[in-house]
């Protein structure tokens, strides 16, 4: 791979999912978004010529995002939940300030997440992640399905406090 097309997957990656979430906010099926995001990192890579390195790589691709937004919506004019254009506007004027704020709350959560032990984070994953059902893990672990549901309550419990505690001091709430 050349250091051209290195550096354009090693941005595109580091990126991806921020670009996927601002995607998100304004349509409303992952599948749709998805798609959008392949088409957007075709539109960077095409354009990739033309990207300054000495700028940020973020707002380069938010606005090719924007616009591969703005051409799905017009092939999906057909369907009855499409966003009147003033409507992505407002939602495009709005997505910075919220992503800053679930930047901040997903730094909060991977804080919270290092407090919790092994067996916490391990059970998690497994069920959050990896998509694992509690019957499985149960059976696995040798507990009852209920007693895995309280166990899985209580560190929800857990990380939601800390997350509001940590987000609070920081917000100054």
């Amino acid at each position: 791979m050349m250091k051209n097309e290195l550096e354009f997957s090693q941005l595109l990656l580091r990126h991806d999912r921020s670009l996927l979430r601002y995607i998100l906010t304004f349509v409303p099926r992952r599948d749709d978004a998805e798609e959008i995001l392949q088409r957007t990192a075709t539109s960077l890579w095409e354009k990739w010529s033309e990207y300054d390195s000495s700028r940020e790589f973020f707002p380069w691709a938010v606005r090719f995002t924007y616009f591969e937004i703005l051409n799905y919506r017009k092939e999906l004019a057909r369907e009855r939940l499409i966003f009147d254009v003033d409507v992505l506007e407002s939602l495009k004027s709005s997505q910075q300030p919220l992503e800053t704020r679930l930047d901040q709350q997903r730094e909060a959560l991977q804080e919270c997440l290092k407090q919790l032990d092994a067996v916490g984070v391990s059970l998690l994953r497994r069920r959050y992640c990896d998509a694992e059902s509690i019957t499985s893990l149960a059976s696995e672990s040798g507990k009852t399905v209920k007693s895995l549901y309280r166990k899985l309550d209580r560190i929800r419990e857990l990380i939601s406090r800390c997350v509001h505690q940590r987000l609070a001091r920081e917000w100054g709430n």
